[in-house]
C-alpha cells in the first residue's frame, strides 16, 4: 500500500451474521476502494462490548465477519483489515481525545438518544462515549475518508470537530476526515419493517443455506391487504417486491409485478421466486467463501498482520498525541 494514498477507514460491529443489508448498504462498495486508496477495514469488537449479552457470540461472530469480508473481495494484501481490540492505542488515544469533547455534545448525539431508547436497561459509559472512541477509530490512521451511511453522519461531524479542536489547541496533528457518503439504501426487513438489522432477527444472511432462506421468505411479511390470492396485489408497498428489486433480473420483476397486480401470482407463489433469486444470487459468494474457509489458519493469520500493521500506525499517532498534550512517558 502507498502511503500516499488517500487513507480510508470503515469498521463493523460483530453484533451477529452479516447480511444482504450490509452487503448493499455498504460492503458491496469496499472492493473498488483498494486500488485508489489505502484502507483500513476493522471489526469493532470494543464498540460491541456497548450492548454485549454473551461473549461467546462475540468470539463466534467475528471470525465469520472476516471470511465475509474476504469473499466480498477484500484483498489482505491491498487492505489492512484486523480487529479493533487488537489496536490498544485506539482505546487509549479515545481517553486522549475525551478530555477535549464536551458532555453536552455527546449527550445531544442521536445515536445515543436511540441507544438509550433501545437499551434502558443498560445505559453504559461505552454507549455514551462511543462517538469519542469512533473518533478515535478514525483519527488514528490520519483517515481521510470514512464511508457511512446519512444515520452516521453526526459521528463524522463529532470526529471533524475534534480533529479541528486538537489541531488548533496542540498544533496541526490529524487530517480533518470527509464522509463518503454511500447511496441511502435500506433492504426491507422480513418483518415487514424498512431495514434488516442483525438485532431485529429480520434479516438473510449472506452465509444461509437454500433451506434457511426459503424457510426465512416463507414466514415473511408481505401485503398485509392482500386476504386471498384473488385479491390484487400492490406489489409498490410490498415488503418482498423490493426485496426483488435487489437480487432479481429485471425482466423478471416486471412480470412479478404485472402477475401480482392482476392476481395471476399469490403472495406464496412470489415468496418462491424470492427465494430461488436471493439462492441464485448469493450462490457465487458463498461458493468463494467455502473456499477461503478451506484454510482454517487464514482468519488468524489476516487479522494478526492487519493488527500487526495497524499498531505500527497507530502507535505513532498515539505517541504524537501524547507529546503534544504534555504527556511524558518514564
Amino acid at each position: 500500500m502507498c502511503a500516499d494514498l488517500p487513507v480510508v477507514v470503515s469498521g463493523i460491529r460483530a453484533t451477529g451474521r452479516l447480511h444482504l443489508g450490509n452487503y448493499f448498504g455498504a460492503m458491496k462498495n469496499f472492493p473498488p476502494l483498494q486500488d485508489s486508496n489505502r484502507c483500513f477495514f476493522f471489526i469493532a469488537d470494543y464498540h460491541t462490548l456497548t450492548t454485549l449479552e454473551d461473549p461467546d457470540d462475540l468470539r463466534r461472530n467475528l471470525p465469520e465477519i472476516v471470511l465475509d469480508y474476504l469473499a466480498t473481495g477484500l484483498d489482505p494484501k491491498k487492505s489492512v483489515i484486523f480487529a479493533q481490540s487488537s489496536v490498544p492505542q485506539i482505546a487509549e488515544l479515545s481517553l486522549l481525545l475525551g478530555m477535549i469533547t464536551q458532555f453536552a455534545l455527546l449527550e445531544r448525539c442521536p445515536t445515543f438518544k436511540e441507544k438509550k431508547d433501545k437499551h434502558p436497561e443498560n445505559i453504559n459509559l461505552g454507549l455514551f462515549s462511543y462517538p469519542v472512541l469512533m473518533a478515535a477509530d478514525i483519527l488514528i490512521q490520519r483517515a481521510n475518508l470514512v464511508p457511512v451511511g446519512e444515520d452516521q453522519l453526526p459521528h463524522i461531524e463529532l470526529a471533524q470537530y475534534i480533529a479541528k479542536k486538537f489541531n488548533t489547541r496542540f498544533g496541526e496533528t490529524f487530517p480533518i476526515p470527509e464522509a463518503m457518503i454511500e447511496k441511502a439504501i435500506r433492504v426491507p426487513g422480513l418483518d415487514g419493517t424498512n431495514k434488516m438489522g442483525k438485532s431485529d432477527d429480520n434479516t438473510i444472511n449472506l452465509n444461509d443455506p437454500p433451506e434457511t432462506i426459503r424457510e426465512r421468505i416463507s414466514n415473511a411479511v408481505s401485503d398485509t391487504q392482500r386476504a386471498r390470492r384473488s385479491d390484487p396485489g400492490r406489489p409498490y408497498v410490498c415488503n418482498l417486491f423490493a426485496l426483488h428489486e435487489f437480487v432479481t433480473d429485471q425482466g423478471l420483476i416486471l412480470q412479478i409485478k404485472s402477475d401480482c397486480e392482476g392476481a395471476k401470482i399469490g403472495c406464496v407463489d412470489c415468496k418462491r421466486m424470492l427465494s430461488d433469486s436471493v439462492t441464485a444470487f448469493l450462490a457465487p459468494f458463498q461458493a468463494r467463501r467455502a473456499e477461503i474457509a478451506r484454510d482454517p489458519s487464514l482468519v488468524a493469520s489476516v487479522l494478526g498482520e492487519g493488527g500487526r500493521i495497524a499498531r505500527e500506525t497507530a502507535s505513532e499517532t498515539v505517541e504524537t498525541v501524547r507529546e503534544k498534550m504534555g504527556l511524558v512517558r518514564y
